[in-house]
């Protein structure tokens, strides 16, 4: 004679797949949020090493006659006295070749000498920002950042 017990332990296949069903929804919440986190963190790395940068044109200008740096990525490194110890890498790689940001110069006969960095953004949307001669300033659009000596304007 067999004898039956009735008290079983362990799970069920439907209780399994319930559970299996709540973790995914969780996730496909949680995991979008968690991108946005990390390209708002991103943003936060440009944002801050735009301003290391122009600090460093800024001094790079002040100790060698002022003139402003050929480039960003060898000048600024190897500068006296040193501002930045090696090339900042662009979250999102605007100069491809050099896996780093941005960097244009110029002079305007009202304004003078001027320089932007700048990175494309998480988009990649930004391009080289434009000399607008007329008013003084740079313009930009995109979800990319640009910081320099004269006035900036998003468009």
């Amino acid at each position: 004679m067999l004898k039956q017990t009735t008290n079983q332990k362990g799970f069920t296949l439907v209780e399994l797949v319930i559970v299996m069903a709540v973790i995914a929804l969780i996730l496909s919440v949680v995991i979008p949020n968690l991108r946005g986190m990390q390209q708002e963190g991103q943003i936060t790395k440009a944002e801050s090493e735009l301003q290391t940068l122009k600090t460093a044109v800024v001094s790079y200008w002040r100790n060698n006659s002022n003139a402003y740096p050929a480039n960003i990525h060898s000048a600024l490194t190897g500068a006296s006295p040193t501002v930045i110890s090696s090339v900042l890498a662009d979250p999102f790689i605007t100069d491809g070749s050099n896996n780093t940001y941005g960097y244009v110069t110029g002079t305007d006969t009202n304004f003078g000498p001027y320089f932007a960095i700048y990175t494309k953004g998480p988009k990649g949307d930004t391009d080289l920002p434009s000399w607008d001669s007329t008013n003084g300033r740079f313009t930009y659009s995109g979800s990319g950042r640009v910081v320099s000596n004269a006035p900036v304007i998003k468009n």
